[in-house]
């Protein structure tokens, strides 16, 4: 069942993120990038990682994740969280949000983009949950697809070069970052399409053959 608050919610951030110019990628190579793409996919994360836990405060997690990249825009970017603090505060005084809750909120907003605070010890949940939905998005079957774009918009001369991108982005060597038992199967399964998909890539292109060398 659709959830008509997060629907609200959902409609202001798309409109902010048009007016301050923070809807699509200022990277050239990224246009296909939508941030507010990108906030709907991390809100769904958060809905599927917190299905059957009881503990979780689903009502903060979901807002939080509607309005953790608000503050995105055309620049200086590195600073989001903090903007995207500030635009949901004047949004929870506008609308009359209760004060504990909206400054929950605020500091789930604030710490999400600082991925080393998801394995302190005493994390909140809500927190963890936010920070793995977040990089969960765009890996996988995705970030293979991200790669392929981003080749074509270099106007790749070979299949080989969108081949060795892949194997220096989605398919690097990196320890699994998640917390929770869930996270971590799904970002091994994502992994592992990635892993699956090169090897194929690899065979259909003889990469390594000799022949090529002529």
């Amino acid at each position: 069942m659709v959830n008509e608050t997060f629907k609200k919610y959902l409609t202001y951030v798309k409109e902010y993120l048009i007016q301050h110019q923070g809807m699509e990628s200022p990277n050239p190579l990224h246009p296909f990038r939508s941030r507010f793409q990108h906030t709907i996919r991390v809100l769904h994360w958060c809905i599927r990682l917190s299905e059957g836990m009881k503990e979780v405060d689903r009502e903060l997690l979901c807002t939080a994740a509607i309005f953790h990249d608000i503050g995105y825009g055309s620049r200086d970017n590195e600073h989001h969280a903090k903007r995207s603090v500030l635009a949901f505060h004047e949004y929870a005084m506008e609308q009359g949000m209760e004060e504990v809750f909206s400054r929950k909120v605020e500091k789930l907003i604030a710490c999400h983009s600082d991925k080393s605070l998801m394995k302190e010890e005493g994390a909140e949940i809500e927190m963890i949950l936010l920070m793995e939905a977040d990089l969960l998005d765009e890996e996988g079957a995705m970030g293979i697809v991200w790669d392929c774009m981003t080749m074509g918009n270099l106007h790749a001369s070979s299949y080989a070069r969108a081949y060795y991108h892949i194997m220096e982005s989605s398919n690097k060597e990196e320890p699994n970052p998640m917390v929770t038992e869930r996270a971590k199967e799904i970002w091994e399964e994502k992994k592992e399409i990635v892993a699956k998909f090169v090897k194929l890539l690899e065979d259909d292109l003889m990469i390594g053959s000799e022949y090529f060398e002529i």
